[in-house]
This record gives structure tokens, C-alpha cells and sequence, in this order.
């Protein structure tokens, strides 16, 4: 994909908000499911110290998640494909395209990368995660997350409809949502990349907008919870992982 479709792609998600009442932390709009970025940050917390620790945020948006990160004390570099929707003035900005090889903007590396809600809207998940491994010394942490296909709602708009939830036309459009990755490709991609994973969480509730999706996924959702083996991590609207460099 060149940088025109790209950029197209990422000022119709940019933009795409305008007018809708947004959650904020410190009046910095959040772009993404309820409860995500409060979980990604306990996640990195948990497994990490803050001081000195160097967190580079991929698809930072507004700033919201890096302002919280900073907050925490963590020593952030925040990342986007434009810089103008970021605000907060301390934190250092690097503007990226991820479907290029965008490793080598950052020779010294990271000691963890933060990617939410950004690798289905890149062309080739794979390299994006060799990239990122590129950027961790042994032990360096990636937390990542995208939406959750696997769910049983998304199951349910798949049966009837041939779409996963959040992979409809309109997210495509809309969104820039292009790469659906169900929890078992991308753990397979990730362990191809060099990283194991060490903790998953499902975050959001997929049934939170259930009666915009048709009678037929409604009626057919509840079953599939009953029906589907899907441990409780991978149930979610998101999919949230921590993978650490191996």
C-alpha cells in the first residue's frame, strides 16, 4: 500500500469522530472500547517497572494513552502517521508509517512498545510484529491489542452476514479497519516474530451494541456463549495481550 491509501485510510479514522461524545482522560478524547486503556496500562504495569522504563506508543491518536503512561512515570515516546492530533507537549512525537520499515527510525529501541488498536488497520500484521521485535532487546514487552473476531457476537454477524464485528463495510470505509486477526492467528504471528505470550485479557463487553447488528445475530450470540470453547481471555470485544521478546 503507498503513503497516499494510507494516508487516506488514517485521516478517515482521524476525522471520523468529530462530533460524537468521546471518553477523555485529562480532556484528551480516547479512541478506543471502554476499559482498554485503563487494562493495557495495568498489564504493562504489572509486568514492569516505570522508572526508566522506555515505552514507545504506536497509533497514540490524541495523546490520551501517552499522557496516562507518562503519568504513571514511564518515559514515553508516542508515535502516529500525523502529529496533529497530539497533544500533549512533553511527551516526544515521532510521526511513522507502519506499513514501511519503521524500525530504523529508532536505532536505540525501546524497553516496550505499546500497539492498541492499530495492527488491523496495516496491511501485513506479520512484519509489523518483526518490526516491533526489532525495536526490544530479550525481555522487552509488547502490549497489543485489536478487535476480538473470535467473540461469540462476532461469530454471529459472521454466520449471518460473511463480517466479522468491527470488519463490516463500514469499518472498512469508516475506519480503516482492513485485517481481521482472530486471537489464534495472531498468537501463531507473534511466536513467529519471536515473542511469547504472557498475559491476555478480554476487554469490553461484545454484546454492548448487539441490537444495532440484526435479529438473527441476536438471537444466535447467546448461543454460541453456551456453545463455543473459547477460554474466558478470548470472549471479549478485544483481544489484549502482553508478549515478551524472546
Amino acid at each position: 500500500m503507498d503513503n497516499d491509501q494510507a494516508s487516506i485510510r488514517a485521516e478517515s479514522f482521524r476525522t471520523g469522530f468529530e462530533g460524537r461524545p468521546m471518553r477523555e482522560y485529562k480532556g484528551l478524547p480516547i479512541y478506543a472500547a471502554p476499559g482498554l486503556h485503563e487494562a493495557a496500562a495495568e498489564m504493562l504495569g504489572n509486568a514492569v517497572s516505570a522508572k526508566k522504563t522506555r515505552v514507545l506508543e504506536f497509533g497514540a491518536g490524541s495523546g490520551a494513552m501517552s499522557l496516562r503512561l507518562s503519568d504513571l512515570g514511564f518515559d514515553v515516546t508516542a508515535s502516529d502517521l500525523f502529529a496533529e492530533s497530539f497533544k500533549p507537549a512533553h511527551i516526544p512525537f515521532v510521526a511513522a508509517n507502519l506499513n514501511g520499515a519503521f524500525a530504523t527510525q529508532w536505532p536505540q529501541g525501546f524497553d516496550a512498545v505499546m500497539a492498541l488498536e492499530i495492527i488491523e488497520h496495516l496491511e501485513n500484521p506479520r512484519e509489523v510484529l518483526r518490526q516491533v521485535r526489532a525495536l526490544l532487546p530479550v525481555g522487552g514487552q509488547l502490549v497489543l491489542s485489536t478487535p476480538n473476531i473470535a467473540n461469540p457476537v462476532s461469530q454471529a454477524l459472521f454466520v449471518r452476514s460473511g463480517q466479522f464485528q468491527w470488519f463490516r463495510d463500514v469499518d472498512y470505509h469508516e475506519q480503516g479497519h482492513i485485517t481481521p486477526l482472530s486471537p489464534w492467528v495472531l498468537e501463531k504471528a507473534l511466536q513467529e516474530a519471536g515473542f511469547t505470550i504472557r498475559a491476555e485479557q478480554a476487554v469490553s463487553n461484545p454484546f454492548r451494541r448487539l441490537r444495532r447488528l440484526g435479529w438473527g445475530v441476536r438471537v444466535l450470540a447467546p448461543w454460541l456463549v453456551l456453545l463455543g470453547g473459547q477460554p474466558p481471555a478470548r470472549r471479549g470485544e478485544l483481544w489484549l495481550v502482553r508478549a515478551e521478546a524472546v
